[in-house]
């Protein structure tokens, strides 16, 4: 009889986008340190892509019956991380995933969700979904108090683990500091919505930006999830450079090496290294701020979902603005604000991730009880 433990992982793999990557690394790497003799198998988008960054098994998430004959073979499924269990982006999601879910119940394996952010749920049809799956699985770990909260009021009874973000304990690549010499912010900006929104967004981060160049920093764009970013990212990039262009206060011969766009598809370990490196970050990507914060390094939160607002909130962080809600006054205040105090955040980052670092790793420790 075989003593190799095979888990199925489910999760938002194989789309390129750095922020679920940086989440598949970490289970990985807790796994593979937590549990002797482990063969993973993960549901992807691209599984050849996987298998090869993560030297894993993988199938494609779409292809039902592999999916099912995979977990038919394995002893666990885990489900998670990320935001798998909301019906804003579609109303498909919350059904695909606890589809993957039903098929583990069907075949007496265990489950186990691995610090998912819940929510919103809008539908009842979706409601109804989660009560009825979530309430017979094994070990329920959510990464902020809102998703606890909302899993209650949909009305699940099991004990729901209180964690948080496994990126949050990520490992920095070892040449993780090779721009500190440098004077940079990172600017992790997203779509969302409509043109409208992304054009408000451009023009009221304007005059923060100005006030960074004039006091001397550089401006390092980096697209998360590279097809959908970059096209925003230069947008801003040039609304800066034609700004800054008019500027007294700024050197227009240092422009074009203060006002950098990362126009590539990055590793997470080449996003973890810019990431660390950087005096600040400006990020409405959740894992952006994720990242930067096992880094410790000072953040600016964009908050255009929920999911972004209760991270601030878990790391005890005030310098959060909703996008909807931004303005030229508040942005520019709010990055003086974080320049300012850039060493106080440091230390404050340093002490609470060390008061919380525990419940990064609840999830895995249930998993080690269950196999």
């Amino acid at each position: 009889m075989s003593s190799t433990t095979k888990i199925v992982l489910s999760g938002y793999y194989g789309f390129d986008n750095i922020g679920d990557e940086a989440v598949l690394y970490s289970i990985l790497s807790a796994l593979r340190k937590e549990i002797k003799d482990v063969e993973v198998t993960v549901l992807s988008n691209n599984p050849d892509k996987t298998k090869a960054l993560y030297s894993v098994k993988s199938v494609n998430r779409w292809k039902l019956k592999e999916v099912a004959k995979v977990i038919k073979e394995s002893d666990m499924l885990i489900s998670g991380g990320g935001s798998l269990l909301q019906d804003v982006t579609s109303g498909k999601t919350i059904p695909y995933y606890l589809a993957i879910v039903k098929i583990a119940q069907f075949y007496k394996k265990k489950v186990v969700f691995y610090s998912q952010g819940i929510g919103p749920v809008d539908k009842n049809f979706s409601r109804w979904l989660i009560k009825s799956v979530v309430n017979k699985v094994d070990g329920i770990y959510v990464r902020d108090a809102a998703s606890k909260k909302l899993l209650e009021e949909i009305g699940i009874k099991r004990p729901i683990g209180a964690a948080l973000d496994p990126v949050l304990g990520i490992e920095m690549p070892e040449e993780a500091k090779r721009l500190e010499s440098t004077k940079t912010v990172g600017i992790y900006i997203r779509p969302w919505m409509d043109e409208a929104h992304d054009k408000n967004l451009v023009e009221n981060m304007l005059p923060g930006l100005m006030f960074l160049l004039e006091q001397g920093y550089g401006l390092c764009f980096i697209p998360m999830h590279y097809e959908q970013d970059r096209e925003i990212a230069h947008t801003l990039a040039k609304a800066v450079k034609q700004a800054a262009s008019q500027n007294e206060k700024i050197d227009k011969e240092l422009l074009d090496r203060k006002i950098e766009i990362i126009d590539k598809m990055l590793s997470i370990q080449e996003v973890l290294v810019y990431t660390s490196s950087f005096e600040m970050v400006i990020g409405m990507r959740l894992h952006s701020l994720i990242m930067a914060a096992a880094s410790k390094v000072p953040v600016l939160a964009l908050s255009y979902d929920p999911k972004v607002t209760q991270f601030m909130r878990e790391m005890e962080l005030e310098n959060c603005l909703n996008t909807t809600e931004l303005t030229k006054q508040n942005f520019l205040e709010a990055l003086q604000k974080v320049e300012k105090t850039k060493e106080e955040q440091k230390e404050h980052l340093q002490k609470i991730l060390e008061a919380k670092k525990e419940r990064i790793y609840l999830p895995i420790k249930r998993i080690k009880e269950l196999v």
